[in-house]
């Protein structure tokens, strides 16, 4: 019966496997990884050794020298239980780059796997709109099913489903020609609705800017462009004078001048003591600012430029430093600096870093290389979604960066072994 399995369709059964990890990540925790486990035993038992060179690739390396750079920071941390949870958790890395890697990913796999996400973002979404509808009947409070509370239904944080919402809705507007157009009108539709409730200002910002770009370039014909870019304007300022929308981007960008004025210290006498009111007056980007710069004058004032804080201890770091500003307890405590670039840098150091930077660097190389569109939006959104959140600290933000930048980068790699072995027959 292996055998059968092995030998029949095996091509099938893996892009079976990758449609499943897509479509089931919008859900909850458990859904999402039971789908990943039964793609991790199939590909274990089943491993073709002819991928093994696929190891030899940036694609493979660096996850697996990320996981092992985590292993080492966590077993070496002081607060060892925090850093065994985090060792756990990056395996994920390990384990989808394995999934991929032993998968024959091409262009039609691609499609596949970003239909099945498509539709099952559809039926997603809808679900969170009846649900929302329904709490909205119930209390008549708007802030309660928007951001956090449209998608606590499942678990899911609003920024990272956002995002895989964003990336079905560029694949409809590229690829969605296998889908029957009545469909597609109604899943863009769908899919707006949903991005706009998840509220995230980062996820907004990119996706009008990229859709104002991508119509300029694509869309021929002055009065056409014309036409197209009044849509959008109407579309923003109609969205824009939604009040939760309003409220998120206006009070939460607010920038006083006064917050640049802060300055983190060492010395106890100087140091700024947030009062409650002036707490509650912080902005999301202000608090950002502030988390900003305590983390990085700490970490490079108490010399762990190199190897940063450790991945068990970071937090308990940012802590104790969150509540010398008066900034915790109560308030801020368990927070991260909610942005990944300094979040890496802290946690591991400079050279990690560098690595980390030159991994998505290698990513824009592969994409513009082969002129994936698709791939690039994927790495515009998460290079800027970066700048404004930690994603790689959970579950869902690890799968959906990882499984599906893998999964371009050995596309992009299948592409070439296929060209080179086409020049080499002719």
């Amino acid at each position: 019966m292996l055998n059968k399995i092995k030998f029949h369709n095996t091509q099938q059964v893996q892009d079976i496997l990758l449609c499943a990890i897509a479509a089931t990540m919008l859900y909850k925790l458990n859904i999402g990884n039971s789908s990943i486990i039964i793609a991790v035993i199939y590909n274990v038992i089943f491993f073709r050794k002819e991928n093994i060179i696929k190891f030899k690739s940036f694609a493979f390396i660096f996850p697996f020298i990320f996981f092992v750079i985590t292993v080492l920071s966590g077993v070496l941390s002081r607060n060892i239980s925090e850093g065994i949870k985090s060792i756990d958790l990056n395996l994920l890395l390990v384990l989808i780059v394995l999934i991929i890697v032993n998968s024959n990913v091409n262009k039609r796999t691609i499609e596949r796997v970003f239909i099945s996400l498509f539709y099952s973002s559809l039926i997603s979404v809808t679900i969170l709109l009846v649900n929302a509808l329904i709490k909205w009947l119930n209390d008549g409070g708007i802030d309660n099913i928007v951001f956090h509370g449209f998608t606590e239904l499942y678990g899911q944080h609003p920024v990272y489903y956002a995002i895989i919402l964003s990336l079905a809705l560029f694949f409809l507007f590229l690829y969605g020609k296998s889908i029957p157009n009545r469909v597609k009108s109604i899943g863009v539709i769908i899919l707006i609705i949903g991005i706009i409730f998840c509220a995230s200002k980062a996820v907004l910002f990119v996706n009008v800017v990229i859709y104002v770009f991508f119509f300029i370039i694509e869309v021929k014909g002055l009065k056409m462009k014309l036409s197209l870019l009044f849509v959008i304007t109407l579309t923003i300022g109609l969205v824009y004078n939604i009040p939760f929308i309003n409220h998120r981007f206006v009070d939460g960008l607010r920038f006083h001048e006064n917050i640049l004025e802060f300055k983190p210290t060492n010395y106890f006498p100087d140091k700024k003591i947030y009062s409650y009111e002036e707490k509650k007056a912080i902005s999301d980007l202000e608090l950002r600012y502030i988390m900003a710069s305590i983390g990085v004058y700490h970490t490079v004032k108490e010399g762990n430029i190199l190897t940063g804080y450790g991945e068990g201890d970071v937090q308990d770091y940012l802590d104790y430093y969150y509540l010398s500003y008066n900034l915790a307890p109560n308030w801020n405590e368990g927070m991260n600096i909610h942005n990944q670039y300094l979040h890496v840098f802290i946690t591991y150091g400079i050279f990690t870093l560098s690595f980390f930077i030159g991994y998505l660097i290698y990513s824009f190389y592969s994409a513009i290389k082969h002129k994936d569109a698709l791939h690039i939006f994927f790495l515009v959104l998460l290079s800027f979604v970066f700048i404004f959140e930690v994603i790689l600290v959970r579950n869902k933000g690890i799968i959906l960066f990882y499984f599906f930048n893998t999964l371009f980068l050995i596309k992009n790699i299948y592409i070439e072994n296929s060209n080179f072995r086409h020049k080499r027959n002719s």
